[in-house]
């Protein structure tokens, strides 16, 4: 109850700003990145104090004003609203906005202004809105939502996340509570490719809280926040807060201005979503330095091109968001974030989180790590890059194989670079011998040098994505973490002692010592059935991969994917879905990841049962490695059990 809660504040709120204030510094110590977002909890939980020991907070602050003198005030009232409620946009520090570059680049600026980049955040409007919002109920974990339109606003009514996070924070036990219901405009959206986030006003002056369900855009539907991220079932709820988070790659020189005694939050940033002076640094000396009239302060021009810079800055400017860090000094950027800017010397600003000193940790939830020191995690791409010889040894950077101004949006590859020609640009002496140095036909996806020194092992977004972490294809145990290898992801039906096998006889490469089920027993099998969440997301994923499946057969996979349909990990479930509609039989099958326990169960047992009446007999040398009877093609249920029951639950936390 509330009152239970209350009884445990009677610390004066000096002594607990203090405290806070010193468990942020642990807390972004320990857990890097995630500590950013944790600041955000610790002004929650001065900010519950405030409303727990005060007054509960007043509903419909952010309702818009009503009509007076005819429907072009009302409108104007609610546009003041919004922009009382997002960051300040501000030009400080050179920086004049992406509208100053558009007379002199048209083309450029219209690229740009087709990308994801410039659609990172968003002033929320009907233009930008993806998701509906006409009176949409939704209930999640205990709590209900509704979701609703008036005119060109939007609003969530909800309890109150700012009460929720405050008592949480000091452990009141909210489910015996009474919380405080609220109607709050969304004032601002993140995301328009893969899925939108949306964010309201919390009551700490301009401090922005996530709506915790995010829409999904492909499956058209709302999601819970906590349903989308890999992270285990009673992780807790989760109040993320855009301004000391988000910032930092949505939007451009963001400045939390976090102000964590007198709970004082006034962000600013000179831009919303990723725009041209993020990754060409300031624009004012650029217009000076061509502006007539105007002394020119240096015989260059200032301006920053990524291509026409050394490898390392060029790949540095991607790095400033794609790679997994946190502030060096958490107290500054609290309140003026990053330094950085286009063309400067990344090492001074960000604090690169390595492999080292996560697996120095005790914490053992955080793994964004493979075991050979491989990030695992999407949009980190940089701290893989910089671990791949092609980086170390070469003069390899993004925009090698990337451009935001001569490409599609999706994933943003330069013309030609979704082939060979993305290596053989550099590695010549392969272009007349493909075939001979892959041992797979010339133009088979075998032959794509990617599918074997990129392949899928990272996750997010709900999906596999291409390791940019450069390495040769090598096979290694199950055990630690391993990262499955480009071989067995492709031959799904081979164990990896087939695939050390073969690169020892094609190049040379030592077998590893193997597990006996290692030596029996399909390599993708183990990492479905046995591995840890994010081995069981990778592979379910592969198991509908074209490239895979014309090699390995594609009439087998179906009763190993439904065991995950019951997978403890939601994010884990959603692929083993996807994967299981992509296979006609059951595209139009009704299955909701994140459904009732008792439905996914069932679902599970009707695909194996179903299976079992339908499959042909596989081929006699392919049968046991994929736990299948030669003769009749039946399941091995025992040891396919003795493999679940040695499933790898260490808790997982991807943070993406």
């Amino acid at each position: 109850m509330v009152c239970r809660g209350v009884a445990k504040l009677t610390t004066t709120l000096s002594q607990k700003r203090s405290m806070a204030l010193r468990q942020a510094g642990s807390i972004v110590n320990r857990f890097g990145l995630l500590g950013i977002v944790l600041i955000a909890i610790a002004v929650a939980v001065v900010a519950g104090q405030v409303y727990l020991t005060h007054e509960l907070p007043r509903p419909n602050q952010l309702e818009p004003l009503k009509q007076q003198n005819g429907n072009g005030e009302r409108h104007e009232a609610k546009r003041v609203l919004i922009q009382e409620a997002l960051p300040h946009q501000v030009a400080h520090g050179g920086f004049t906005g992406s509208t100053a570059c558009r007379d002199c680049h048209r083309e450029q600026f219209d690229s740009w202004h087709g990308s994801y980049h410039r659609t990172m955040t968003q002033v929320a409007t009907p233009e930008t809105v993806v998701a509906p919002f006409d009176r949409v109920r939704l209930s999640s974990r205990g709590r209900d939502y509704l979701f609703t339109r008036e005119a060109d606003a939007f609003y969530v009514t909800m309890v109150d996340p700012d009460w929720e996070a405050g008592a949480i924070a000091n452990g009141v036990d909210i489910e015996r509570s009474r919380p405080p219901a609220v109607k709050l405009r969304v004032v601002m959206t993140t995301g328009s490719h893969h899925q939108q986030g949306y964010w309201v006003s919390s009551r700490v002056q301009n401090m922005l809280r996530q709506v915790p369900w995010v829409y999904l855009i492909a499956d058209r539907r709302w999601v819970p926040r906590e349903d989308i991220f890999l992270a285990p079932e009673d992780a807790g709820r989760h109040f993320a807060v855009w301004n000391d988070n988000c910032i930092v790659c949505h939007s451009v020189a963001g400045a939390p201005n976090f102000d964590l005694v007198n709970i004082k939050v006034s962000t600013e940033v000179a831009e919303l979503g990723i725009s041209c002076e993020a990754c060409h640094g300031p624009g004012q000396k650029h217009l000076d330095f061509h502006t007539p009239g105007i002394e020119r302060l240096t015989s260059k021009d200032p301006v920053v091109n990524p291509a026409k810079s050394d490898h390392r800055v060029s790949a540095e400017i991607c790095g400033q968001c794609h790679a997994y860090f946190k502030p060096p000094d958490m107290e500054a950027f609290s309140k003026t974030g990053y330094a950085y800017r286009a063309g400067g010397e990344l090492s001074k600003t960000h604090h690169m989180i390595t492999h080292a000193e996560v697996k120095s940790r005790t914490d053992e939830g955080e793994r964004p790590y493979w075991s050979d020191g491989t990030c695992r995690v999407s949009g980190r791409e940089y701290s893989s890059l910089v671990d791949s010889p092609c980086y170390q040894r070469g003069e390899i950077s993004c925009i090698s194989c990337h451009s935001l101004h001569s490409s599609q949006p999706d994933d943003q590859l330069a013309k030609g670079m979704e082939n060979n020609l993305a290596c053989i640009q550099c590695h010549t002496d392969f272009e007349n011998r493909i075939e001979a140095h892959t041992h797979h036909a010339s133009g088979s996806s075998g032959s794509l040098c990617y599918n074997c020194h990129m392949p899928h092992t990272t996750f997010g977004l709900l999906k596999a994505i291409r390791s940019h972490r450069i390495q040769v294809p090598r096979v290694m145990s199950l055990s630690n973490s391993d990262q499955p290898n480009a071989c067995n992801l492709c031959h799904l039906d081979r164990t990896l002692e087939w695939s050390a096998e073969k690169l020892l006889d094609w190049y040379g490469q030592p077998i590893p010592t193997l597990a006996q089920d290692e030596r029996e027993v399909a390599g993708s099998l183990l990492w479905l059935l046995r591995g840890d969440a994010v081995q069981r997301a990778v592979t379910a994923w592969h198991m509908s991969w074209p490239p895979a499946l014309e090699p390995s057969g594609k009439d087998w996979q179906l009763p190993f994917v439904a065991q995950l349909l019951t997978d403890d990990y939601s994010a884990v479930r959603y692929v083993a879905a996807r994967t299981m509609k992509r296979f006609p039989a059951w595209k139009e099958e009704a299955y909701d990841y994140i459904g009732p326990p008792s439905t996914r169960e069932s679902m599970k047992r009707q695909i194996v049962t179903t299976w079992a009446t339908t499959a042909s007999p596989p081929p006699a040398e392919r049968a046991g490695p994929i736990l299948l009877e030669a003769k009749q093609g039946g399941l091995r249920f025992e040891r396919l059990n003795e493999l679940l029951k040695q499933q790898d639950k260490r808790p997982t936390f991807l943070p993406e």
